[in-house]
Order: structure tokens, then C-alpha cells, then sequence
């Protein structure tokens, strides 16, 4: 995929800029399904890809890269809900994201804990990640691991990334929503057209219907509308 994409050996850019810049559909996760970290579909020969966006932007990455692995390799006559189609998937997104030449370029062999630290932003990718990608190498042995995921989990990196990186979102989406309003389609006319409240169109697009546009101020489907009194009919 790498090579096909032309990304050579060097750390991947955005995830959700190189899927949209290569066909895939990519869409928020509506909060009410936090307990899903990603999923992806083709549908009529078009690939899509949802993120939950309240996972940190490393989980992020993965998450898509991961997603991308679902639609290359499962899907169509391989199924993706099986335990080893979501272990191909990791392994696709470990060598997609921490690419193996450059990897054992710049990591040294039995790396320790505040070296993974350091190194994880090279590649914008959890410290778990990178210790997990590191094992996989064989540049670090079992017990190098297991005790590198020890003191990453003591440190809080299992559930969280402490000073992590922004969440990657769409450069198509602003795009697309700003040429709708230019056309006099603001995002909550968009929202009745698609039979959906403009909250949950929100929730589908990175927060993006309701953020400033330009112009000043927010988008005028945000505006509550005025309210005024009126005399009862006995007045």
C-alpha cells in the first residue's frame, strides 16, 4: 500500500487527509456510540470510514489506518468481524504508520520506556504502539516489552496519551460545507434535506456544521429564533 500510495519509508501524513485524498468517505462517530472506536464499509463501489473522535489523535491515526486495512484486505469476500481479520488490521496499520525500514533506522534495540516516549512523535503514534511495533521488530525481546507496557500503563499511558497530538479531522468536509452555503444551502437546510437534526449532522462531520465560518459568527442555523408576546384573543 505504501508503495502503491507513494509514501516511500517516511512517517505517514495526516490519515484522514491521505484516505480522502485517495477516495474514502471519512465521517465522524455520533456520541452516542462511544463504546465503538471506528468502523468502515463499501457501499456502491465507495469506501467509508467513521472515528470516534473522543479517542486521542494517536488512537486516531491508528484507528484509521487500522480501518484501511479493514478495506483492503476484508470486506467483500473475507470477513471482517473475525479476531484474526482485526489482528491483519493491526498489523496493516503498525507497518502503514511506523514503517519497518525507517523504524530500525532510528530506534536502537531494547529502547527504554522515556526512549519511546520521546520517539512516539516521529511517527505521531500511542508509546503503546510504538512499544508494540518494537517487539514485533524484534527490537525488543518479551520481557523488554511486557515490561515497557508496565511502567507505559503506570504512567497512564494505556488509556490516554498525556501530551498526545491534536485529533486529525477532514480537509474536504469545511470545503464541501462552505460550498453549500455559498449556494445558499446553510447546514441546517442540509440537515432537513437529509432527514436528520442538525446536531446529529454535526456529530457526522467533526463538529464542522456548527463552527465559525467566514463571515464573523456562527453559522445562522445555530440562531434561535426570536420570540415575542402576543395579545390574547380577549385583548
Amino acid at each position: 500500500m505504501r508503495g502503491r500510495w507513494g509514501l516511500g519509508q517516511a512517517p505517514a501524513p495526516n490519515t484522514v487527509h491521505l484516505l480522502e485524498s485517495r477516495g474514502v468517505r471519512v465521517f465522524s462517530l455520533d456520541s452516542e456510540h462511544q463504546e465503538v472506536d471506528a468502523f468502515s464499509l463499501w457501499r456502491d463501489g465507495v469506501p467509508y470510514v467513521f472515528l470516534n473522535t473522543a479517542k486521542s489523535g494517536e488512537r486516531g491515526r491508528f484507528d484509521a489506518a487500522h480501518e484501511l486495512g479493514h478495506l483492503v484486505m476484508h470486506g467483500r469476500d473475507r470477513a471482517l468481524n473475525t479476531p484474526e481479520a482485526e489482528r491483519e488490521a493491526n498489523r496493516f496499520a503498525s507497518a502503514l504508520l511506523m514503517p519497518r525500514a525507517d523504524v530500525l533506522a532510528r530506534m536502537p534495540s531494547g529502547a527504554q520506556v522515556d526512549q519511546i516516549l520521546s520517539a512516539r512523535s516521529m511517527w505521531r503514534v500511542s508509546a503503546m504502539a510504538l512499544a508494540h511495533r518494537l517487539h514485533d521488530l524484534a527490537l525488543l525481546t518479551g520481557d523488554q516489552y511486557r515490561a515497557a507496557c508496565r511502567r507505559l500503563a503506570e504512567l497512564g499511558y494505556r488509556s490516554a496519551e498525556p501530551g498526545g497530538i491534536p485529533r486529525e479531522t477532514s480537509q474536504v468536509l469545511p470545503k464541501v460545507l462552505s460550498a453549500l452555503r455559498a449556494q445558499g444551502l446553510p447546514p441546517a437546510r442540509l440537515a432537513s434535506a437529509l432527514h436528520i437534526p442538525l446536531t446529529e449532522l454535526n456529530t457526522l462531520v467533526f463538529g464542522l456544521a456548527l463552527a465559525p465560518h467566514p463571515g464573523g459568527g456562527r453559522s445562522r442555523a445555530t440562531r434561535r429564533p426570536a420570540l415575542r408576546v402576543l395579545p390574547s384573543p380577549a385583548d
